[in-house]
C-alpha cells in the first residue's frame, strides 16, 4: 500500500497542500472496504468516547451531520442516539449557513444530494458536534471540503464539544491549517 507523504517546499502554500490532501483523502474513502463492519465500531467507540468524556448516563445533545457519499456513515449513530433518548440535530443549509434542525421523520434533499431536516431551526446550545471530515491530525486540525461552512458553524458556537468522526485512515500526523479554520 502506497504511503501518503508530504513535504512541503517553500512554493508550496497551505491550499495547494489542502487540495492535494482532499483529492487523495477522497480517493481512500472511495476505496474504502467492510462499511458496514466499521460503522458498527464507529459507533461503539464514539459512545465509549463520551462516556469517558463525560461520565456515564450524562444526556446530551447532539449535532450529527447525515452522511453523503463515502463518509463515515452516521445512520446507525443517529438511530442510536435516538433510541437513548438524546436530543439529535442535523445540518441545514440556508442561505450559506449551517442551520442545526431537531431531526424527525421528513427529510428533504440539498441541490448536492444530501439529507437535511425538515423542521424550524434551533439556536439553542448543543452540546456535542459530529462533524464528518476528509482528515484530522492528533492536535485536532480538521481538513474539511473547503467551504468554511462547520468552521463559520463553530465560531458562532464555540463551547460545543466537536468530535471528528471518521475511519482510522482518516487520522493523520499532520493536517494543514489557516487562521480561519476552526479545530
Amino acid at each position: 500500500m502506497n504511503k501518503l507523504r508530504f513535504v512541503q517546499t517553500e512554493n508550496e502554500d497551505v491550499q495547494s497542500r489542502k487540495k492535494t490532501l482532499r483529492a487523495y483523502m477522497k480517493g481512500r474513502r472511495a476505496n474504502n472496504e467492510n462499511r458496514d463492519v466499521k460503522e458498527t465500531l464507529l459507533v461503539e467507540n464514539l459512545f465509549k468516547s463520551i462516556e469517558d468524556l463525560t461520565g456515564a448516563g450524562t444526556s446530551l445533545s447532539f449535532f450529527v451531520y447525515l452522511s453523503f457519499s463515502s463518509e463515515a456513515p452516521t445512520d446507525k449513530l443517529v438511530e442510536a442516539l435516538l433510541e437513548r433518548g438524546e436530543r439529535v440535530y442535523a445540518p441545514r443549509m440556508e442561505k450559506g449557513e449551517l442551520q442545526a434542525v431537531l431531526i424527525g421523520e421528513d427529510f428533504s434533499l440539498s441541490p448536492l444530494g444530501i439529507r437535511e431536516p425538515i423542521g424550524k431551526n434551533y439556536g439553542g446550545e448543543i452540546a456535542v458536534a459530529i462533524v464528518p471530515l476528509l482528515a484530522v491530525d492528533g492536535k485536532g486540525n480538521r481538513l474539511g471540503y473547503g467551504g468554511g461552512y462547520y468552521d463559520r458553524y463553530f465560531q458562532k458556537h464555540p463551547a460545543m464539544l466537536k468530535i471528528g468522526y471518521c475511519f482510522d485512515f482518516q487520522v493523520l500526523k499532520d493536517v494543514p491549517t489557516t487562521e480561519t479554520d476552526v479545530g
